[in-house]
C-alpha cells in the first residue's frame, strides 16, 4: 500500500469507530466511577456553578443532568455555537429548537485536546495536565505542558487560527473535547469539518475578550468539561480579589502616567495600538492611561510612527510584545521619544525560552492577570510596591539598536 492511502484508510477506520461511538461510550460509562449510577430525574447533578461576572462571549447554564455551553464573538460580531454537555450515567435531553443539531458532549471528558496554548494553560492551573492529549505545537513554556509532548503522550495537531489543524493527527489522538481557536463562527471551517469528521471540537475565542476579569473567566469554557467548577472558583476568587485590591491601590493614586502600548504591523511606519481591548482596562487598572483608549473602539487601531512620537512625549513607558522593533525600519525614529531614549521601554517576555520559541505571556498572562496587573502597578506607581519582582516585564534592550536600557526592573 503507498503511504498517500494511509490517510484515507486512517480516515476510513475513523469514521467507522465513531459511527459505533454511542455503544462504546454507555460501555465506558459504566465502568467509570465518575458516572451516574442511580439517575434520578429533578436532581441537580451540577451542585457548583460556574460564577460568570464579566466575560461576554461566554454563557454557561444548568439543567439538572445537563448544561449548556453557548460561545459567541465577545465584541458581539458573528454567530454564536451551542454545545450540549450532559453528565455521565444520564440519558440525553431530548433537544429542540436551536438545540436540535447542537453537539452532544459527555461529562466529565477524560481527555482533552486544544490548538492554542491558552486553554492549555487554563487545563494546567485546573489541575488537568495529565489529560491532554493533543496540543497545538512545540512551543509551550509550562513544563509540564511541555513534557507532555515530549514523551509523546500529547501529540501536536497544528497551532491554526485561521487555518486549519492536522486532522488527521487529531484523529489519531482521539480527544474527548478539543478547542480549537477561531477569529469568526461564521468562517469557523476547522470546527464545521471536525465535527463532520465525529470530532467533538468547540470554537474558543477569548482573546477578544475586551475585560481583563472577562478573560481570566475563560478559564470555566475549561472548567465545565470537566465539572470543575468548584476549582475554578476557588482559582477565581482568589485572582479577582487580588486583582481588585491591587486596582484599589493603584486608583488611590493621584497621577495617571502614560503608557504607549505597541505591536508591529504589517506596513512599514505603521503601529498596531490598543483601543479597546482589555490591555487598555489593564492599564487603566494599574493607575495609568493609554493615548488611545475609546470604549467604543474597536480592539486595536493602526497608527503611524509620526503618531506614536507624538503621543509618546511625556510617556512614563512604552511596552511591546514584539521582540524586536529595529527589525521595523521606522523604529530607529522612536529613539527621540524620552521614554525610550532613557530606557524605558519594556517588552512582556521575561519568562522566555527563545530556543523553544515558548513566552509565557502568551500562557499564562490573561489566566493569571492579578500578576500581570501587579508588574504595571509596580512599573507605574512603583512606591506602592518597592519590593516587587517582575514577572513578566523586563527592560528590551536590544529592541532599539543603540537606546540606553536600564538594570532589570
Amino acid at each position: 500500500m503507498s503511504r498517500r492511502a494511509l490517510p484515507s484508510l486512517l480516515l476510513t477506520i475513523w469514521l467507522g469507530i465513531a459511527s459505533a461511538t454511542p455503544a462504546l461510550a454507555s460501555q465506558a460509562a459504566a465502568d467509570r466511577d465518575d458516572c451516574i449510577l442511580d439517575f434520578r430525574k429533578g436532581t441537580d447533578y451540577f451542585p457548583a456553578k460556574a460564577e460568570i461576572e464579566y466575560a461576554r462571549g461566554l454563557k454557561v447554564s444548568y439543567h439538572g443532568h445537563y448544561k449548556i455551553l453557548t460561545v459567541t464573538r465577545p465584541d458581539g460580531g458573528g454567530t454564536r455555537d451551542t454545545v450540549v454537555l450532559v453528565h455521565c450515567g444520564a440519558p440525553a435531553p431530548q433537544l429542540e429548537g436551536e438545540l436540535a443539531s447542537a453537539p452532544v458532549i459527555t461529562v466529565p471528558v477524560l481527555t482533552l485536546g486544544a490548538n492554542e496554548d491558552l486553554s492549555l494553560n487554563r487545563t494546567r492551573v485546573l489541575g488537568f495536565v495529565d489529560r491532554v492529549v493533543a496540543v497545538g505545537g512545540d512551543g509551550l513554556y509550562s513544563t509540564e505542558l511541555r513534557e507532555r509532548w515530549e514523551t509523546g503522550a500529547a501529540i501536536a495537531i497544528g497551532e491554526s487560527f485561521h487555518g486549519q489543524p492536522n486532522y488527521e493527527k487529531l484523529l489519531s489522538s482521539a480527544p474527548d473535547v478539543v478547542l480549537l481557536s477561531t477569529a469568526s463562527l461564521d468562517r469557523a471551517e476547522s470546527i464545521s469539518r471536525a465535527r463532520a469528521l465525529g470530532l467533538p471540537a468547540v470554537p474558543t475565542m477569548s482573546w477578544i475578550e475586551p475585560s481583563v476579569l472577562g478573560q481570566a473567566e475563560w478559564i470555566y469554557q475549561v472548567a465545565v468539561f470537566f465539572n470543575a467548577e468548584a476549582k475554578a472558583n476557588e482559582v477565581l476568587g482568589t485572582i479577582k480579589k487580588r486583582y481588585r485590591d491591587l486596582s484599589a491601590l493603584a486608583q488611590a493614586r493621584p497621577e495617571r502616567p502614560t503608557v504607549v502600548w505597541l505591536d508591529s504591523a504589517e506596513q512599514r511606519d505603521q503601529w498596531r495600538v490598543p483601543e479597546n481591548s482589555w490591555i487598555v482596562e489593564l492599564i487603566d487598572d494599574a493607575g495609568g492611561r493609554t493615548p488611545w483608549a475609546n470604549p467604543n473602539g474597536a480592539p486595536s487601531r493602526i497608527v503611524t510612527t509620526e503618531q506614536v512620537i507624538s503621543a509618546g512625549v511625556g510617556a512614563a513607558a512604552f511596552v511591546t510584545t514584539t521582540a524586536a522593533l529595529n527589525q521595523r525600519g521606522s523604529a530607529g525614529a522612536l529613539e527621540s521619544v524620552g521614554a525610550i531614549r532613557e530606557g524605558r521601554l519594556y517588552d512582556v517576555h521575561r519568562r522566555s525560552r527563545p530556543v523553544h520559541n515558548a513566552y509565557d505571556w502568551y500562557e499564562s498572562a490573561v489566566v493569571e492577570v492579578d500578576r500581570v496587573l501587579e508588574d504595571f502597578v509596580a512599573l507605574l506607581h512603583p512606591e506602592l510596591l518597592p519590593d516587587h519582582t517582575f514577572r513578566h516585564l523586563r527592560p528590551a534592550r536590544e529592541t532599539i539598536s543603540g537606546a540606553r536600557q536600564p538594570n532589570d526592573p
